[in-house]
């Protein structure tokens, strides 16, 4: 039996705001290929958006919060620095209170690597369920540049080893040390970056396509084998730089490439982008989707779709309800001004 992904769900927060408004603020806007972004509410933290999405991803199998044997929650900017999140978020679903359950954090590789936890466990307990929820909005100064991209959403995996819908192939991963990217210090809640453009993209570009090769390598793949890629996404064009050095084509990017309506989403950058692979995806599709955290660190994963079950909102669905502010209502919303 194969291990894989046998339900999932998304959730975006209503709120978005176009370029321009930012353009019309700054005189620029610093996101590249971001068109519009999503905006959390002033009700919407990523606990509250965690456990939403989980709800939808069990239904979408369906299975019984009863029935989770591992839960593994991963965000960037949860509203505690200490404090174990995925309690609330079992008690707030109903799962039993001795399920084991993990945070990852600290990282925008946080999402694939609650992934691959909750993979390691079903190999450990073939007759288990795993939920994984990630949910992200990262957040830096009004003032930084960095701040024009970022967006907020969230999606959940239900993984496990019968009724699959795309089942894991196969997974690597590459580290290294590449002090200065994006980081935010303890004791501070918005991320800072030193803005060493060529420094940044090189990190970017040597840890994702070492692990994707790596990954590739190790499954027997080549990058026409995949009808659809998806990479850690910062912008809208930071993953055609290293499609570009594996040899995929434009068009295998183009339905993961959530960036482009959503904006930057952190930790749930390259899990939205799988799920929007999955919406579209036909029997025999394979995936690939690469994570990377500044730090630095990526994780690959191969999928091959061998289902055709899909929940009842996917991406698209999910990001048509919105709702346009401008910016001094993005200003209130991000707690700037009164």
């Amino acid at each position: 039996m194969a291990l894989g992904i046998s339900g999932y769900g998304v959730t975006i927060p209503r709120f978005r705001i176009k370029k321009e408004d930012y353009a019309k603020a700054w005189g620029s806007f610093a996101a590249a290929g971001v068109n519009e972004k999503s905006v959390a509410g002033f009700d919407e933290d990523m606990i509250t958006l965690a456990t939403k999405v989980s709800r939808r991803a069990l239904e979408s199998v369906p299975l019984p919060p009863n029935r989770v044997t591992r839960l593994a929650f991963a965000s960037t900017s949860a509203p505690y620095t200490e404090k174990f999140l995925s309690g609330t978020i079992i008690v707030g679903l109903g799962i039993p209170n001795e399920t084991f359950a993990s945070d990852h954090t600290t990282s925008t590789r946080a999402g694939t690597e609650a992934m691959l936890a909750g993979f390691e466990h079903l190999a450990a307990n073939p007759s288990g369920r795993a939920l994984v929820a990630v949910a992200d909005a990262p957040s830096a100064s009004m003032w930084d540049s960095i701040e024009h991209g970022m967006g907020a959403g969230a999606v959940a995996f239900v993984l496990a080893q019968d009724e699959v819908l795309a089942e894991l192939e196969g997974h690597a991963s590459y580290a290294s040390e590449h002090f200065g990217e994006r980081f935010r210090p303890r004791e501070e809640e918005q991320l800072h970056d030193l803005s060493v453009k060529k420094f940044s993209e090189g990190s970017y570009v040597t840890n994702t396509t070492k692990a994707a090769s790596a990954l590739m390598k190790k499954v027997g793949r080549k990058p026409e084998d995949y009808a659809h890629v998806v990479f850690q996404q910062p912008d809208a064009r930071a993953p055609s730089s290293v499609a570009g050095k594996l040899g995929f084509q434009d068009p295998q990017l183009a339905v993961g490439m959530v960036s482009t309506f959503l904006g930057d989403l952190g930790a749930a950058s390259a899990p939205m982008g799988l799920a929007a692979a999955l919406d579209v995806s036909k029997v025999g599709d394979r995936i690939l989707v690469v994570s990377y955290g500044s730090g630095a660190g990526s994780d690959a994963l191969s999928f091959r779709v061998v289902g055709e079950r899909r929940p009842a909102i996917g991406v698209q669905q999910e990001a048509a309800r919105k709702e346009y502010i401008d910016y001094v209502q993005y200003l209130k919303l991000k707690g700037a001004i009164k």
